[in-house]
């Protein structure tokens, strides 16, 4: 049985935390701060990516599940404030950022969003009675209308999520792990009777040389000697 990395869980379980903390904040904005709410999901949606950037996938359901519950606590009562958050922002985030990791070609990920966005609108308007955006568009528009409105403007969406989550895992690097684990250059080690900077001392002629001048002359007391 493979052996669990102890620094590993930790790291997963701190994105799990920090990233259920920052949903958590922006749902809680997109209920407090209105007009601004589709915003707000969106940003808790990329929230829940972060720890799927780095390839943990649990701890990315883990944090929808925990700012899920928690989000129903800051509703209170009305549960539609938070209802595009729950159905639709915080799964597809989790939808897509598995699509991209799993590198499911385009033509591929299109009719299963698409399905899912029809899903999630038929389940707002017929069921919650929303729409999240102003409730006044449903007593103006059918729903057919709203159908194709909402799918260009979410898949336009989305295409923003992919790009900005496809740059989320080196953001994520640089902010919570920016120190990294250089393994030293395994060097062979000099022997005793080699010097390691004589050859580059030699190439740089550093050693005096003998000049013709010195050579003759060292050439003539040898021959004076011998006589």
């Amino acid at each position: 049985m493979k052996k669990i990395d102890r620094s590993d869980m930790i790291y997963s379980l701190a994105l799990a935390g920090i990233s259920a903390a920052l949903a958590i904040i922006f749902v809680t904005l997109g209920v407090y701060v209105r007009f601004t709410t589709v915003a707000f999901f969106i940003a808790a949606g990329l929230s829940i990516m972060i720890p799927l950037s780095k390839r943990y996938w649990f701890s990315s359901v883990a944090a929808l599940v925990v700012s899920g519950v928690a989000s129903f606590f800051i509703a209170g009562s009305d549960v539609t404030v938070i209802a595009g958050y729950i159905v639709y922002f915080g799964p597809m985030a989790l939808i897509s950022g598995t699509m991209y990791n799993l590198h499911v070609k385009w033509y591929i990920q299109l009719p299963i969003k698409l399905l899912y966005i029809n899903g999630a609108l038929a389940l707002l308007y017929y069921v919650l009675g929303t729409i999240v955006v102003d409730a006044s568009i449903m007593e103006i528009l059918p729903y057919y209308a709203i159908a194709i409105i909402g799918s260009v403007l979410l898949l336009a969406v989305d295409v923003i999520l992919v790009f900005i989550y496809s740059k989320l895992g080196v953001i994520v690097s640089k902010v919570l792990r920016g120190r990294k684990k250089n393994s030293p250059e395994k060097s062979a080690p000099a022997s005793d009777d080699e010097d390691p900077f004589e050859e580059e001392l030699l190439e740089q002629d550093i050693y005096p040389k003998e000049t013709e001048e010195e050579e003759k002359e060292e050439e003539n007391k040898d021959g004076n000697d011998a006589v």
